[in-house]
């Protein structure tokens, strides 16, 4: 991991020479990972999945009704459109994924200075719509200021646990089927919930992903990868391999995918572009004309944007052959102004 400048340096030498390797450091960007610590989760502490701590009166939230469920059910296959369709009329809460602790957050340094310093970030994901339905009403961010003496750890609501009760139970079914691991399924999570894991939060340097608008700060690479396709380039390839052997091991260890602030590692492109489309036009995506005359202007008002929590789905739900990637992006400007109803999810899958 890059802990530092210098380690960065020493990292990334065999693969720069040294006037590329300043300009590759110089665009090195700060994050906040986490990292599991052994143990029962702290109350009020940072982790993936189980479920929050909140003050008295607390409910667990539930998504707003969608305006036209129909219509988003057309999205996906015709299995998938009736499955969103029965979730859709169940009116399910949402899947809890984590819960930052601000206050270890802001003792981070400047890396967390975006941030509220106190209280804690809890974060929900509708996982049944979300892939299909990019903005707001998948999500829900709040910021919770109850004081540490006054929080307990929310109970899931009963329809909750009866949804994940019957998809883990399918879960079970195919891995007896296929002769997967039949106990890790039991185990594991579902579309609903996951197991809590606790979690230390830490902070780290990445490589910006070639997907990703922080890398036009390394202008020859960036140009590489808008305009080679197979990895013939050099310098892509230096980058690329740059990536694979120093950012944090993460195509072994998913749970390193679990990112908050920094810069996204996208799956497709950068989820700040589809943040501005859905925000701006009002659809889930332009066509192919339209997003190239837009571009400029998409891409610059992706600037506007930041990521707050980067979510590995397979990792939260610690279930095999479970894919994508949650990005909860915001703007700027309401994320100084702690609008965190205001946050966008967007949904990625290779």
């Amino acid at each position: 991991m890059f802990d530092d400048v210098p380690h960065a340096r020493e990292a990334l030498a065999a693969h720069f020479d040294p006037p590329r390797l300043e300009r590759v450091v110089s665009a090195l960007v700060p994050a906040i990972v986490f990292a599991p610590v052994p143990g029962a989760a702290v109350l009020g502490g940072s982790r993936i999945g189980g479920a929050p701590d909140m003050g008295p009166g607390a409910e667990w939230p539930r998504p707003a009704a969608a305006e036209d469920p129909e219509a988003i059910a057309k999205r996906g296959s015709p299995d998938a459109g009736k499955e969103m369709l029965e979730h859709f009329a169940r009116n399910l809460p949402y899947a809890f994924f984590a819960q930052v602790d601000l206050g270890e957050a802001a003792r981070l340094g400047p890396v967390a200075s975006a941030l509220p310093s106190e209280g804690r970030l809890l974060f929900f994901y509708d996982v049944s719509i979300g892939p299909w339905d990019t903005g707001s009403r998948v999500a829900r961010v709040i910021w919770d200021k109850t004081p540490a003496d006054q929080l307990a750890r929310l109970a899931p609501p009963a329809d909750l646990k009866e949804a994940a009760d019957a998809d883990r139970a399918e879960r079970v079914k195919l891995a007896q089927e296929f002769d997967d691991d039949v106990e890790a399924a039991r185990k594991g999570g579902s579309a609903y919930d996951a197991p809590g894991r606790p979690m230390r939060l830490q902070t780290t340097l990445r490589l910006p992903s070639v997907a990703s608008i922080e890398v036009s700060a390394l202008p020859e690479i960036f140009e590489a990868a808008r305009s080679v396709t197979g990895g013939e380039n050099e310098a892509l390839e230096a980058y690329e391999a740059a990536i694979e052997e120093n950012h944090d091991g993460y195509t072994d260890e998913k749970w390193r995918r679990q990112q908050l602030l920094g810069a996204p590692q996208p799956e497709q492109d950068d989820p700040r572009y589809d943040a501005v489309v859905v925000t701006t036009f009002g659809k889930q995506h332009l066509e192919r004309e339209e997003w190239r005359s837009r571009r400029a202007e998409i891409e610059a008002a992706a600037r506007d944007w930041t990521l707050l929590l980067q979510a590995d789905v397979g990792d939260w739900m610690q279930a095999r052959f479970t894919e994508g990637t949650v990005f909860f992006v915001i703007r700027k400007d309401d994320l100084a102004a702690r609008r965190f109803d205001r946050v966008v999810a967007v949904y990625q899958q290779t």
